[in-house]
């Protein structure tokens, strides 16, 4: 009785919770949809006038910019590295040189060098990125009332990964949010936060397992990657019965050397089930193998990235649920900003996040030539497809994130857009962002160190395996693979942590045949490539390149 009550109270609390972000939030985001033109260049008024005493601001004249045009023609296209200096010297001297506030953590995440991109977060941004959040709880209870009636996955990187010399704290904001969210949505998480912030992927993944394992009431999966969850049942299969006995007894075997205190708080939030285990291992005597549908019966949505090499993940993940169970867009999002909001789960409505960051857009096919012609975003066209650039509200102008985006309706007069893929030169199969800098640099590095004459080598992501190929001429040998990923995972620490939490594969090296390399010129030639222009791109995905290259292959 006094348990049904609860649930009824919380219930209650819940829908209020829900009717009052939709009167805060909701609602007037959805205002702010009617007119984009007027209310993005008031958003992009606001920073400008906010940041022109900036060293960044002065330099670029933003007293001066009273129009688009004038905006244009005063600052640039900038890439991180046009900006780094900019945000060490603000962080070193205290000084406005990008953001007239000082940041207080920044997001960080792999560079095109080896240095890593430290993204500034301020305090504005941290309640942009609430309000974001706010609008998609509303967008998933919108979605199901039921969605957050038992106990949420959420699966987050910590708030606080290390500091900078200076003593700034960096990490994801995604865990920041975690960690700020309201106690009545916070006592539905299922996991205590100190297993994020894990360094041993092993034993933090299988830590999820085994809370994840032991409860059968999980209403809503969120991650943002698909293989994260793809990742989870793999440890399920192959680590059951030792689950099953940590359930049943209600200690954790696999913690290993960590904070006590950190230990002490996981273990206290772990209770034994007996009647869970019992359930477990009924349902695996009448099946052979378990389904997630299986293992967590009341489900309701999963949220994850649906789009670009993630979409190549879902039918494994659909094949482990029941027919009506539906994986919604999470929205389109990266360490710098967040892009869109989705404002319907099932039709997916992603909107832009007109009210945190203002944005341009030229089309897919112009971009490179001499003058590409920008666009604002209530000038972009339905069904095509863009490149993305982004001015946000702590210290990234006119960005370049190397995005494509495409134009999927309207909501009344604001475009919904999605993303596609990352631009040429780089590939991210389950969140890596790999470079094709940090290929030559890796591949080249291993070439000249033991003297080979080497000159064709393509690097292939597969995204149905998860897998980098390195296709490359004799006299290399596949055992330097090793060597290649340990310099890839030097230069990209996304790439590295998702090596090391398998979510990514072994980079595999196949030697090819000499004449490799003509063929695969001929072959781009054959596909309308001007041979006065060709240009040999080292890193391609599986999409974008149907070369059969096992016909060329050596076999060691």
């Amino acid at each position: 009785m006094i348990n049904s009550l609860k649930i009824s109270f919380l219930s209650l609390c819940l829908r209020i919770r829900m009717m009052w972000i939709r009167k805060i939030y909701y609602k007037p985001f959805i205002k702010l949809t009617k007119e984009p033109e007027k209310n993005q260049w008031n958003l992009l008024k606001y920073i400008l006038n906010l940041n022109k005493d900036t060293h960044f601001g002065r330099n670029h004249n933003f007293i001066s910019i009273h129009s688009y045009k004038d905006f244009q023609n005063a600052v640039p296209i900038n890439e991180y590295e046009d900006l780094r200096s900019y945000i060490n010297q603000q962080e070193q001297t205290g000084e406005p040189y990008l953001n007239s506030q000082q940041p207080v953590m920044y997001a960080q995440t792999s560079g095109t060098t080896g240095e890593p991109k430290n993204i500034p977060i301020l305090n504005a941004s941290i309640e942009s990125y609430k309000h974001s959040q706010n609008l998609f709880s509303y967008t998933q209870y919108s979605y199901d009332k039921e969605v957050y009636s038992g106990k949420l996955l959420a699966i987050v990187s910590p708030d606080i990964e290390g500091t900078l010399s200076t003593g700034t704290p960096y990490g994801a904001i995604s865990g920041l949010i975690y960690k700020s969210m309201p106690s009545l949505l916070r006592h539905s998480y299922l996991l205590p936060f100190e297993i994020f912030t894990i360094s041993d992927y092993d034993l933090k993944y299988y830590l999820i397992c085994a809370f994840a394992l032991s409860s059968e009431n999980i209403t809503l999966i969120a991650t943002p990657n698909p293989s994260t969850i793809l990742r989870l049942k793999d440890i399920i299969d192959n680590s059951l019965e030792n689950l099953l006995q940590d359930i049943e007894s209600g200690n954790l075997s696999w913690i290993k050397e960590i904070d006590s205190e950190k230990k002490q708080k996981i273990n206290n939030k772990f209770k034994p089930n007996l009647l869970r285990a019992s359930q477990i291992r009924e349902l695996k005597k009448k099946k052979e193998s378990l389904y997630l549908s299986d293992i967590w019966p009341n489900l309701r949505l999963i949220t994850t990235w649906t789009s670009g090499n993630c979409s190549t993940l879902l039918p494994s993940l659909k094949a482990q649920l029941s027919s009506n169970l539906f994986i919604g867009e999470v929205g389109y999002m990266s360490s710098e900003f967040r892009g869109t909001v989705n404002l319907d789960i099932k039709n997916e409505i992603q909107v832009p996040t007109i009210n945190e960051n203002f944005f341009e857009f030229v089309e897919r096919d112009e971009w490179g030539s001499e003058e590409p012609f920008f666009l604002m975003l209530h000038e972009i066209e339905l069904n095509k497809d863009y490149y993305i650039f982004v001015t946000t509200q702590n210290g990234l102008y006119r960005y370049f994130i190397n995005d494509i985006i495409r134009v999927t309706g309207k909501l009344h007069s604001t475009p919904t857009i999605k993303f596609i893929q990352k631009g040429d030169g780089v590939i991210s199969l389950t969140g890596e962002k790999l470079y094709e800098d940090q290929v030559n640099i890796a591949v080249l590095k291993v070439i000249n160190k033991y003297n080979l004459k080497i000159k064709f080598y393509v690097m292939v992501a597969y995204s149905q395996e998860l897998k980098y190929r390195l296709y490359i001429q004799q006299p290399f040998k596949s055992v330097y693979a090793q060597e290649i990923e340990q310099e890839i995972s030097r230069l990209n620490i996304e790439y590295m942590e998702k090596r090391k939490s398998g979510r990514l594969m072994p980079l595999e090296v196949v030697c090819v045949k000499n004449e490799t390399a003509e063929e695969f010129k001929k072959y781009n030639l054959d596909k309308g490539q001007r041979e006065g222009q060709f240009k040999l791109i080292r890193l391609l995905s599986d999409k974008d390149c149907d070369f059969n290259f096992n016909k060329f292959c050596i076999r060691e």
